[in-house]
């Protein structure tokens, strides 16, 4: 059964979603925009490109939902020079009537760059402007076989309390094994038993400071040998 969505309004004037007669919100209440930037977007999508300098980036995220992480994603590769190929991976993706209701398009300013990301068809391979391809998956991600290795990944599945058979040892080696060395996994959570799933299907887990409303996050690199520093 599709859950029933309503809009919320976080603390830093942001939007996202939550799923009535629950607490799960897609983001942090206390600033949806701000938990992306720092979580996916400074720990995970710039501190890759300032260690390696790709020509060409491909990143999974686990979970689309609202679109904020992808749009957020191509406004910052904007005049980098820097080819990506994006694949979002949602088994429940948001309807119009939802998504349509967000204000990341006015927030940043690009209203058609985010209509196009939301609006492009499922299993389907789109090219939106001139280095962006997008490949959002319909799917459950236990399911889903990856078709190339990724750079990058988003790993923004509902919490491990809500979404329990995401956050397993499988789902994880599966990422992994799908990902190139020294490739970067960032999620906002870092309980420990993720830490130790995270460890135990071969990647070096770092803590980091987190955003407003969460004291630590983590970025996991996809590594044979400890990182030394």
């Amino acid at each position: 059964m599709r859950p029933d969505y309503h809009i919320i309004h976080s603390d830093d004037g942001s939007d996202s979603v939550g799923i009535s007669g629950t607490d799960i919100s897609f983001h942090s209440t206390r600033g949806a925009f701000t938990e992306s930037m720092q979580v996916f977007i400074e720990n995970g999508l710039k501190y890759y490109l300032e260690g390696h300098r790709p020509a060409g980036l491909s990143i999974l995220e686990v979970g689309f939902g609202t679109g904020l992480n992808a749009l957020l994603t191509a406004l910052t590769l904007k005049g980098r020079n820097v080819d990506m190929h994006y694949t979002g991976v949602d088994r429940y993706p948001l309807a119009a009537a939802v998504y349509g209701r967000l204000n990341y398009g006015t927030l940043t300013h690009a209203p058609g760059l985010y209509e196009q990301l939301m609006t492009a068809p499922w299993n389907a391979e789109v090219r939106i402007g001139e280095g962006l391809l997008l490949q959002k998956i319909r799917a459950d991600l236990r399911e889903y076989q990856p078709g190339r290795e990724y750079d990058i990944c988003f790993f923004d599945a509902f919490a491990p309390g809500d979404q329990p058979e995401l956050w397993t040892i499988g789902v994880f080696k599966k990422i992994r094994e799908h990902m190139k060395e020294g490739g970067v996994l960032v999620t906002y959570c870092s309980k420990s038993v993720v830490r130790k799933t995270l460890k135990e299907a071969g990647f070096v887990v770092q803590k980091l400071k987190g955003p407003p409303g969460k004291r630590e996050v983590v970025r996991a690199i996809a590594a044979s040998m400890p990182l030394s520093g």
